[in-house]
Order: structure tokens, then sequence, then C-alpha cells
């Protein structure tokens, strides 16, 4: 099961790395990336397995009632590095299962997204994803601390496309991988969007329709595009 999360430097109040600074940085693995051929195609063993996960998962993702969620956490618990008593809704999209550790009583509302593809997600023990969240740590690493919610239609995402190069389509320049950490008992409103290489920091609150780039103190209510702290709990 997942370990505890490592102490919290997010009183700093660090700024996350701005998205051309990132790409400027790692403008050589960037350029690289571009380049024809860079890319090779996952071999036909991944692309299989890839495959047989899938069509695992939309055999039993719409299955109503108890007994459905009974069957998939019985049917999809081994696709997981680690997986504890969690609750899939109906409705889910799940990638790279292999590369994710689940809690003991997360809860994942329906239509959530989440995925880990070349990367690692860790939710750590009653985890809650409202409905239609996205958590994309494809290229990179979330993890998400004890009994953490996150609001409805909330989109988190480690990695970012890079940028760097003007003669080759932004599609085609690959990722800049980051890493997200949202600390135990942190709230996040409904419609949020969660950036790389932020850190949110134990008990924090973040408002509706916030839009977080920079890390986040403990205990503090951010709101805002970009978020900003609005006031303290307690």
């Amino acid at each position: 099961m997942p370990g505890n999360l490592p102490s919290s430097d997010s009183q700093s109040g660090k700024p996350a790395s701005d998205i051309n600074g990132a790409c400027a940085a790692g403008a050589k693995s960037c350029g690289a990336a571009a380049q024809p051929g860079a890319h090779a195609a996952p071999g036909v063993g991944s692309r299989v397995k890839a495959a047989l996960e899938e069509l695992w998962i939309a055999t039993f993702t719409w299955i109503p009632t108890p007994v459905g969620i009974a069957l998939r956490l019985l049917a999809w618990r081994w696709l997981f590095k680690g997986c504890g008593s969690a609750r899939f809704a109906t409705g889910l999209s799940l990638a790279g299962c292999g590369n994710m550790r689940i809690g003991n009583g997360v809860r994942m509302g329906r239509g959530c997204f989440v995925t880990a593809s070349d990367g690692e997600l860790v939710l750590h023990d009653s985890v809650a994803l409202s409905p239609n969240v996205h958590v994309g740590a494809d290229a990179g690493r979330i993890e998400i601390g004890a009994q953490t919610a996150i609001g409805p239609g909330t989109v988190i995402r480690a990695a970012n496309h890079c940028i760097a190069r003007q003669d080759v389509p932004i599609m085609h320049q690959g990722h800049v991988p980051g890493q997200i950490i949202i600390e135990e008992d942190v709230w996040i409103g409904a419609n949020c969007v969660i950036t790389p290489d932020v850190r949110i920091g134990r008990g924090a609150v973040v408002g509706a329709g916030a839009v977080v780039t920079r890390n986040v103190a403990p205990f503090s209510i951010v709101g805002g595009v970009p978020a900003k702290q609005i006031g303290m709990r307690g």
C-alpha cells in the first residue's frame, strides 16, 4: 500500500516550472523528441498488453448496481501495482494500471479518466475522486495524500507539451515530464486545473474553478486564475 508522503515545503510558495522555461531547459531532449524517428512505435508486446487491459476494463466498466462495484474490484485489482479495497464507479477510463498504487477506501466516481502510462500514480487511503475527474500521470508522477477530496471535472496533469521549437508542430515535440504532490486532507473544488510541478500542502482548500500554478501552503485557501491565497483555515 502507498506509504507516507514526504514532508512539505509548500510554505515556500515557489512557482511551478514555467512552460517555456521548462522547454528551454530541456530543449536538447525536446529537440531530440522532434527529430524524425525519435519516437519509436511501441513494441507489439506493449500494444497487445495495452489492448488487453483496455478490453478487460471495458468488459466491467458499465455494470451497474453494487454487483458491478464488487465485480470491478475483483476483476481489476490485479491490474494495478497495488490495490486496496477501492470503489470503482461506472464509466471509468483507465490506462497504465501497472504504474498505479491504489490505497484502501479510494473512490473513483462515474466517468473518471485516470492514466499513468510511462508514469507513476499513487492514491493514498480514502482519496475521493468525484465524477469526471481527470488524473493524468502519463510521462510524470502524481501522488495524492490520504483523505483528500477532489471535486467533479477537475484536471490534474503531470506533464506539459514542449513548445521550444517553432519549426515543429507542438503535437510532435514530446512532453516535459513533471510531478504533482497533493498532501493529505486537501479539498479541491469542482472544475479546477492543477498544473505540473506544484505541491499542495496538507489541509489546503482550492476553490472551484481555480488554476493552480504555484505551490500551496498547508491549511491555506486559494482561488482564482491563476490561484492565489485568499485566506487560511481556522
